[in-house]
């Protein structure tokens, strides 16, 4: 199998680490990117460059053109992606930071998969039924139990911002100290700080479930992650079982007790790294989109491109303050004018009422319960 495969690449995001999983199965990857930085290998083009013109020239044999979602604050969205005459996918994992663009490019896609459960739901009912959930993973080689002497009590690996330095004092109050990494970690320098961790402290950015849910426990650490969490965290970890939830008032009692109970921490540091390796490494994310695309260009996708639906997301995509493309979106939004007036007024009416519903749920959230 051969996949036309576009990230903007960042060292030790989902956008690399899925590459390397495709590679190691033996997929034929023609890996691309607007990003300087990306290793050998990669073809650098502009951010805008045009899909069916890089298919041909580059992998006209290809059976599946992929894209991943990386945050690396530079807009990456090629032209003319309904086009292809192959199947196309885009994994999105941003959701709940990114949504409003999020579920609109998800029209120009034969499948999409959004890492967090409830954004999925949210686009079904948005009208997006192409979307499916497929969350984060772990890699099985990186981010494994290294076995290595557990001689960290709490750990965590990740941006520190103030409000979660506020959170790690309030454990110091009571007595804890979290160990956290002093530089930027990748590769298996993550999965081995982990393995010296009796338990991982998480926490989220809104509700994501983000990428120490998998990591940290594939390497054998007891996750205590923040109860405020996307639901679908629960369709994998089981509280008590292969996984522990805080609050954080109640984090201090939780952890000081999971540390003084070796036995019951090594059963569910043991099981969760079961979990994880059993079925949501990058493997199983890579297997399951290359499955889904064996059926071919979806029937949905055609009918969008041929209606006003994929140039009104298209426009709305490039409106949005990630990307700033105004040229290009006034050109899709003549587009859907053009072909149905009536449609396009109404799918801007059904955006703006989604837009106040998004703007009330991010003000409820702001009254001390989303923590960053």
């Amino acid at each position: 199998m051969k996949i036309l495969y576009g990230a903007n690449f960042r060292v030790g995001q989902t956008g690399e680490f899925l590459a390397i999983a495709l590679e190691r199965m033996g997929i034929d990857l023609v890996p691309f990117t607007p990003s300087g930085d990306a290793p050998d290998g990669w073809l650098t083009v502009d951010p805008q460059v045009d899909a069916v013109e890089l298919f041909r020239a580059e992998a006209a044999d290809a059976d599946l053109f992929l894209m991943v979602e990386s945050s690396t604050g530079q807009p990456f969205l090629p032209r003319n992606i309904p086009d292809l005459p192959i199947p196309t996918a885009y994994w999105l994992y941003d959701n709940y930071l990114n949504f409003r663009w999020n579920k609109e490019v998800a029209a120009l896609f034969d499948h999409v998969y959004f890492a967090q459960q409830y954004r999925m739901r949210q686009a079904h009912a948005y009208g997006r039924t192409n979307v499916h959930w497929l969350p984060f993973a772990a890699d099985e080689v990186f981010h494994r139990n290294f076995h290595c002497d557990r001689d960290i009590d709490i750990g965590y690996v990740g941006s520190i911002t103030g409000q979660k330095k506020r959170y790690f004092a309030d454990l110091e109050k009571a007595g804890l100290t979290v160990t956290t990494n002093d530089r930027y970690l990748s590769y298996d320098e993550i999965g081995r700080f982990y393995s010296r961790c009796k338990v991982v402290y998480n926490i989220l950015a809104r509700r994501d479930m983000n990428v120490r849910t998998f990591e940290a426990p594939a390497a054998g650490a007891v996750v205590v992650n923040q109860r405020w969490i996307d639901e679908g965290v629960h369709d994998i970890f089981k509280e008590g079982e292969s996984m522990l939830f805080h609050s954080f008032r109640d984090a201090p009692s939780i952890i000081r007790r999971i540390l003084a109970d070796d036995a019951e921490r090594e059963r569910i540091g043991a099981n969760g790294e079961r979990i994880v390796m059993a079925g949501h490494t990058y493997r199983h994310r890579a297997q399951r989109i290359i499955d889904a695309a064996a059926v071919g260009v979806t029937d949905g996708r055609v009918a969008r491109n041929r209606s006003f639906v994929i140039p009104v997301a298209e426009g709305l995509t490039c409106l949005h303050r990630d990307f700033g493309w105004f040229g290009r979106a006034q050109a899709a939004m003549k587009t859907a004018f053009r072909r149905s007036f009536g449609g396009t007024v109404r799918a801007l009416l059904r955006f703006g009422w989604w837009r106040i519903k998004e703007k009330v749920e991010k003000t409820i959230w702001s009254f001390g319960v989303a923590p960053v």
